[in-house]
């Protein structure tokens, strides 16, 4: 009887672990499958460099959220947004397929990427692909209709070409434009220098004649 208890014993403390044991490979595969996957936080002095959204180039399509903090709305799509950057990972590793980049824009503090992409309100998702850009409309941003939009749906959405960067000042830039006007500044007060000099100058070879000619004066009298 004792052997029987042992028995079941063993056999719950084997079955716990191989539960263990098989929760960890699947947090393994979650975690290796969501590498990179994470929802990249992009600004104006970011964004083109890594999204390369108006030529198209090497760094792959980019599914981007445009939202700012204090509307409701894009508050309650937040754990929807980092779900789909996972699963949407997950999924084009299962298919063999190229990543698709999932981003996410404050456009409280990107007033310029606002603009060049004509977003007049809040929550707007757009795929850039290849130059061009697709937007998300209709039905609530639920994680299947997210995914589905970014790997079949966009073909039957809106579309236009990427608006060309607008050049917004780099800090190097900045400091250039800073240095000029320090210069220019530095200019001006030396010409203004000059200028008080030069007068200064010529009322003392005034008053210097004047003093000449009164000298004359006097001793022409005595």
């Amino acid at each position: 009887m004792r052997r029987g208890y042992g028995l079941l014993a063993l056999l719950y403390l084997c079955t716990t672990l191989a539960d263990e044991m098989a929760g960890e490979e699947e947090d393994t595969l979650e975690s290796e499958l969501a590498f990179g996957a994470q929802v990249v936080q992009l600004d104006e002095k970011n964004f083109e460099h890594l999204t390369q959204a108006a030529t198209g180039a090497t760094s792959g399509d980019w599914l981007v959220k445009f939202c700012k903090s204090s509307v409701q709305r894009c508050s309650r799509i937040e754990s929807t947004w980092t779900k789909v950057a996972k699963q949407l990972a997950a999924s084009r590793e299962a298919q063999g397929l190229p990543r698709i980049n999932v981003a996410d824009v404050d456009t409280s503090e990107s007033s310029w990427l606002t603009k060049r992409f004509g977003i007049t309100s809040v929550p707007v998702v757009l795929l850039f692909k290849g130059g061009v850009m697709y937007s998300f409309h209709g039905g609530g941003f639920s994680v299947e209709r997210l995914i589905q939009f970014a790997e079949r749906d966009y073909e039957r959405a809106s579309r236009m070409l990427v608006p060309p960067e607008p050049h917004v000042a780099t800090p190097h830039d900045q400091t250039f434009l800073m240095t000029i006007g320090v210069v220019a500044v530095g200019a001006a007060v030396l010409y203004l220098v000059d200028l008080i000099l030069l007068r200064y100058y010529k009322y003392q070879q005034k008053k210097a004649k004047r003093a000449a000619r009164a000298t004359a004066a006097e001793t022409k009298t005595e």
